[in-house]
């Protein structure tokens, strides 16, 4: 707010004033503090006519500043892996990635042994391993020139709907759509080791005869092994195999020509 100032009619100095609008001469008393005020004689020097005091310093500022809760420096790692806040998830955890579980599937398809299946792995219908075993298969016959991701791609996805519905119309029990997804690309992983061997060696040849059906009968085996258990069919295991091998065989012919 700006001060209001008047000059009084018997030549006396101007009085500033704050917040009253009414003009006030130096002479008569005032509540509003008076900071200063010309000289009548015109000298054009400048004269305090009144002290303003009060106190700066206010009220003090206290406050407990250990009641704040601790920031924790957070990266990525810990993000993901859930070294933050106690009751915070990992994002991996949110998002379904078990790398324990992906380590033990894998292991299990790679010696598939009825003994050492674990049902909470089974039962876990993660993505993560199977999508990174087509990526990889993608790339590793991509080193031979052979752009092949959309085949990749739509085979595992016509056969993927297929086998879903043969094995549920095979059993009572029942498998769902993402269990099944998950056992059929987990057991890609013998394909991906063939199409790892196809850069150094011509499976067209006498290798191929050895190792296109070694490759194929593997990730039968562990598949049919995974729906035995998941269907509890084990008297259904080589029936549950017959379309499995159909499957794989065709990316077999995929990694080959």
């Amino acid at each position: 707010m700006l001060p209001s100032m008047q000059r009084s009619a018997s030549g006396q100095g101007v009085a500033y004033d704050f917040g009253d609008p009414t003009p006030q001469q130096n002479g008569s008393s005032s509540q509003t503090p008076q900071f200063y005020s010309r000289q009548p004689g015109g000298s054009g020097s400048w004269d305090r006519s009144a002290e303003v005091s009060g106190n700066m310093a206010g009220a003090p500022v206290s406050g407990n500043m250990g009641g704040a809760p601790s920031l924790r420096a957070r990266n990525i790692s810990a993000t993901l892996l859930g070294e933050g806040d106690a009751d915070e998830p990992p994002i991996l955890e949110e998002l379904g990635i078990n790398f324990q579980h992906i380590y033990a599937k894998t292991l299990s398809v790679l010696w598939p042994r009825r003994a050492k299946l674990d049902q909470a792995v089974i039962n876990d219908s993660d993505f993560a391993g199977p999508i990174m075993f087509c990526l990889t298969l993608g790339l590793l016959l991509l080193f031979k020139g052979k752009v092949h991701f959309g085949y990749i791609y739509g085979v595992f996805t016509f056969g993927w709907l297929g086998l879903w519905a043969v094995l549920n119309l095979m059993s009572p029990k029942g498998i769902d759509i993402y269990r099944t997804a998950s056992v059929m690309g987990y057991c890609l992983l013998p394909i991906v080791l063939l199409a790892a061997l196809s850069i150094p060696l011509d499976l067209t040849g006498t290798a191929g005869l050895v190792l296109v059906p070694t490759a194929v009968l593997w990730c039968a085996n562990a598949a049919a092994l995974f729906f035995v258990v998941v269907l509890e069919a084990d008297d259904r295991r080589w029936l549950l195999a017959y379309p499995v091998v159909l499957f794989y065989t065709c990316f077999a012919l995929i990694t080959i020509f």
